[in-house]
């Protein structure tokens, strides 16, 4: 499966992206840490729509991987809810591995 940019890039190319922010992330904070979607729009030169393909990608493959909504949703900037991804009935926009 490959996305729709101007550079095309496999599912698998975006998941391993995101892993390798999570590696940098958990670097900065500690391992678990939940990593945001704007973390990884930060930290890689992933578009929103291949950060939130890669996300449900992981979520339905990856069995240490894990995903949930922002529990303070009135934080939430348009940036964050661009990068939300629609997994389970509902936004989520923050991923670890357990």
């Amino acid at each position: 499966m490959a996305t729709t940019t101007t550079e095309q890039m496999t599912i698998d190319r975006i998941a391993h992206e995101i892993r390798r922010a999570y590696g940098t992330h958990t670097t900065q904070t500690y391992p678990g840490a939940w990593m945001s979607g704007r973390y990884i729009a930060e930290h890689t030169g992933l578009t929103p729509e291949q950060i939130k393909a890669g996300i449900l990608h992981l979520a339905q493959t990856d069995l240490r991987c894990n995903v949930i909504p922002e529990s303070a949703q009135h934080t939430m900037t348009q940036l964050d809810w661009d990068l939300a991804a629609w997994y389970g009935g509902q936004w989520v926009s923050l991923i670890c591995w357990s």
